[in-house]
């Protein structure tokens, strides 16, 4: 699909919807529509605004769901993987972490 072809499809989505939703006649709806895109101001140039917010809402919507869903999976896996004693391997060392397991290095002389 051109970027032509996806705006002609866009715009009549919209257009649609304001017929539908908000009770415009055709005419009008076409009219609101193109003078949104020559970003004019009209008396339903609004309605286009709101309307294009409500479809990328609505398309939104199961993807942030999914996302919601894949944090709190993710969120759970490191729950699961948390030590359960709440001790990190550094602070069940016997030593010190900055000193090492063969001594001191050697001086030069």
């Amino acid at each position: 699909m051109t970027p032509e072809q996806a705006r002609a499809h866009a715009a009549l989505i919209l257009i649609h919807r304001l017929v539908r939703n908000h009770g415009l006649t055709a005419e009008e709806a076409v009219t609101a529509v193109a003078q949104r895109r020559r970003r004019e101001d009209g008396p339903h140039t609004d309605l286009v605004i709101a309307e294009a917010h409500a479809v990328v809402a609505e398309a939104a919507a199961p993807v942030m769901a999914m996302i919601k869903k894949m944090a709190e999976a993710m969120a759970e896996l490191a729950r699961a993987f948390k030590p359960a004693t709440g001790k990190t391997a550094a602070a069940r060392r016997d030593r010190p972490a900055w000193a090492s397991p063969y001594g001191p290095p050697p001086r030069c002389r």
